[in-house]
């Protein structure tokens, strides 16, 4: 597969006006089935499970079958991930991309819609996670280690949406147990979206305040996807973002970091 080292004119001007742009093409077969075996051991192996990364998103993380599971850092447990050439692509695009070097340390997670499962990932801006003093200059690779369609949970954006603020959000069902933030009134953002289906080995980028949203998986088959989000020095913002959802949550997997490490973990 030909390296991607930078966006064209036209994806750069798409990608700033719409908040996302789709790849078809941006993991080869090798890769794909390379980081979907990595996948499948560090999900079946409970990998980062005592420390807190491997989690429930969508549930209250209590210990039962998770309904949709999330592994964060899978480069801890899998150091083959640390300097992958997907993660170099990632890196390259994102650097032509903001012209300068994203940090070292990127971001990065995994999760898994297992099939017939009736997860969602709701209605919510990455941002609505984070440091709420920065305004954030990050790009998120979404990248489906399966194909990926409206059955079996492709991702669905907001065109346009990266040019507002940070939403209010709250915790999945207002329950602040549960990790997985939903924006408030996600009803009034759904009915401008789009899907974005894309096969096994595409992307789909965005930025960190574009609206989007994975449905349930409705198939017979699984999804799996795996997100890299390269980060540069972000802005600092004249008023924070009052996210009173983030200090409200107290959560299992919060719970098990902060008895590994002795502090409270960053969000992702």
């Amino acid at each position: 597969m030909a390296s991607i080292g930078a966006l064209t004119k036209e994806q750069t001007a798409r990608l700033g006006e719409q908040g996302y742009l789709a790849l078809p093409e941006f993991v080869s077969a090798e890769e794909v089935s390379e980081i979907g075996a990595i996948f499948d051991h560090l999900l079946a192996s409970k990998a980062g499970w005592q420390d807190g990364n491997q989690f429930d998103l969508a549930g209250t993380d209590d210990g039962g079958d998770a309904k949709l599971p999330q592994i964060l850092y899978p480069s801890r447990y899998a150091p083959a991930l640390k300097n992958h050439a997907v993660v170099q692509r990632a890196r390259q695009i994102a650097e032509a991309y903001f012209g300068e070097a994203p940090r070292d340390a990127h971001g990065e997670h995994m999760i898994f819609k297992p099939p017939r499962d009736g997860a969602v990932t709701p209605w919510h801006q990455d941002q609505a996670y984070h440091d709420p003093t920065l305004d954030e200059r990050a790009l998120n690779f979404w990248i489906p280690l399966d194909d990926c369609d409206e059955q079996n949970g492709c991702m669905h954006y907001v065109p346009g949406s990266n040019s507002l603020d940070v939403l209010p959000h709250h915790s999945i069902g207002h329950d602040p147990s549960v990790h997985g933030l939903e924006v408030d009134e996600p009803e009034k953002h759904a009915r401008q979206s789009v899907s974005c289906p894309l096969p096994a080995g595409g992307c789909v980028i965005h930025l960190p305040t574009t609206l989007h949203y994975a449905g349930p998986n409705l198939s017979g088959r699984q999804r799996r996807a795996y997100i890299l989000i390269m980060e540069v020095q972000g802005t600092k913002r004249s008023v924070p973002v009052d996210n009173y959802w983030m200090r409200e949550k107290r959560t299992a997997r919060m719970e098990r970091a902060e008895q590994i490490s002795g502090a409270e973990p960053k969000p992702l």
